[in-house]
């Protein structure tokens, strides 16, 4: 992979010497898009921020893992542009990837009073649909995880896996092993044992088992995929759009078994220590770095970009796990020791604290200065008029909660202009109704019904998140004008996307419309 880091510099070099001139050339030309590029979005799957053995902030010692090992992604931070606050758009994989699709907050769809909403998605504007829109000529394509209320054809892709959702990496999902009777037998074998849970964990919503295989969660069937589309795009001079939406590192866990073997021999870190999760993290990297090299060997480095981001936060702990072989069998069942796996950012997977919300979210291509670190907060939300601005979009897109990030990564300004200040983060109906806002250095969290996980529960939280990114220090009461001011532009927000804060027993709409479009 190192030669891929020879081509960025190299490219560099040969920017600079095109742009021998005046000062104002110069300038002109490096903050200059491309003409039609190629475009690549990787979307990884609850993949905390410190789950990268790179510095997601080099202010903060403890903001890289100290176990896994991630050296694509750690090459692509050092030869592109990685936002210390990227944020998902909500800290649960659905919400976030219908929120991403139509760039729109979850408020106005998957949480919103209108529970027909999912029978409008496909007059809905997403991202392949914004950048045909900025320029019919590409070609559009999506592999792996879908899990999105409209088939992918309606939302305007060329080619795609269909609809699918968790199942596709999950081994009790493909009929492997049976999860009923897996808990079964690893209860019995952990009560037998007495074996040792110092943290108190239980087992996770979905079983959380580990096995290794060739093609671990489909990571090089979905990274072929896209080279294969890439080709055939480049085969017919067509510019293009791929997203790799990949299953890991979602629960439940599977690598190659040399990947495995690596871990286990290795020592364990403090905060993290799951060989399990380690290897599939590491195999999911080389997924990456495919692409990477992928992007070299074709010669199309000076017109792709690519973009890099999680669903949400890693999961806060893994739960019992247990190691199956070839023959479906379990072979060992074992709790973990370690159990805030997102720290030093407080919370994870769920959660509206910065551990549920803030992600890795990188990106690399031409005229992107190398190892940039941006501290400009950034969301999911962006990533759809940043597509359609870098296809050659001019027009304003309607109903848009992101704006372009075009002057940031292209080192113009720390401006993002969306059409309401700050970041705003929303969920409700079927799940706990709860809401955040990000506004300059503060962060309120709003919860709306009681909520067993949170004591006190309804409440409203205060911090102040450039001085305390960790969330330790509520300022609800020390600063309660600001937080009144904070709260009621939440509130009027959520009440004008038309977002549901009561819990309700409706059914997601990701399902409800797989139904009618009728994958049972």
């Amino acid at each position: 992979m190192n030669k891929y880091l020879k081509m960025v510099s190299a490219i560099a070099i040969l920017f600079l010497v095109s742009c021998a001139g005046t000062s104002e050339t110069k300038k002109e030309n490096k903050t200059a898009t491309v003409k039609s590029p190629n475009i690549i979005f990787i979307l990884t799957d609850d993949q905390g921020w410190n789950h990268v053995s790179h510095y997601s902030n080099p202010k903060i010692p403890d903001s890289k893992s100290d176990y896994f090992e991630t050296p694509n992604m750690d090459l692509f931070a050092e030869s592109g542009m990685r936002f210390t606050q990227g944020y998902a758009p909500n800290p649960i994989c659905g919400p976030t990837r219908n929120s991403l699709i139509f760039g729109q907050n979850a408020a106005r769809h998957i949480y919103n009073k209108d529970t027909n909403w999912i029978e409008k998605t496909a007059q809905k504007l997403t991202i392949p649909k914004a950048i045909k829109l900025a320029n019919p000529e590409y070609r559009a394509a999506h592999f792996g995880k879908w899990h999105v209320a409209m088939h992918p054809e309606a939302a305007g892709y060329d080619a795609h896996d269909g609809l699918t959702s968790n199942s596709g990496g999950e081994v009790f999902g493909s009929g492997f092993i049976n999860a009923k009777e897996y808990n079964k037998e690893t209860d019995k074998f952990l009560k037998v044992t007495k074996a040792p849970n110092p943290l108190g964990l239980s087992q996770n919503g979905k079983p959380t088992m580990y096995w290794n295989e060739e093609n671990p969660k489909d990571i090089f069937g979905i990274t072929n995929r896209g080279i294969a589309f890439m080709d055939e795009s480049i085969r017919q001079g067509k510019p293009f759009y791929v997203q790799l939406s990949h299953y890991a590192t979602h629960l439940s866990l599977s690598s190659k078994k040399e990947s495995y073997e690596y871990f286990k021999k290795k020592e364990k870190g403090k905060v993290h220590e799951s060989a399990e999760f380690g290897a599939m993290l590491k195999d999911m990297d080389e997924g990456i770095g495919m692409i990477m090299d992928y992007v070299e060997e074709k010669g199309i480095e000076d017109n792709t970009y690519i973009f890099i981001m999680s669903d949400n936060g890693g999961r806060g702990s893994l739960g019992k796990i247990a190691v199956i072989d070839a023959d479906k069998k379990w072979v060992n069942a074992f709790y973990p020791t370690t159990k805030k796996r997102n720290e030093p950012l407080r919370d994870g997977k769920h959660s509206f604290y910065e551990g549920g919300l803030r992600v890795p979210f990188m990106v690399l291509g031409p005229n992107i200065e190398h190892g940039k670190v941006s501290e400009v907060p950034v969301t999911g939300l962006d990533l759809l008029p940043t597509f359609n601005q870098l296809a050659g979009g001019t027009g304003k897109l309607d109903k848009m909660d992101g704006g372009s990030l075009t002057n940031v990564i292209f080192n113009k300004n720390n401006v993002v202009s969306r059409p309401k200040e700050g970041l705003f983060f929303h969920q409700g109906s079927h799940r706990k109704p709860r809401s955040a806002i990000i506004k300059d250095q503060y962060k309120l969290i709003k919860y709306w019904a009681k909520d067993s996980k949170y004591p006190g529960t309804p409440k409203t939280e205060l911090y102040n998140i450039e001085e305390d990114p960790f969330e330790k220090n509520d300022l609800f009461k020390s600063k309660r004008g600001i937080a009144d001011k904070l709260l009621n532009e939440l509130v009027a927000t959520i009440e004008e996307y038309g977002g549901i804060t009561e819990t309700t027993s409706i059914e997601s709409g990701i399902y409800r419309s797989w139904r009618a479009i009728g994958n049972q």
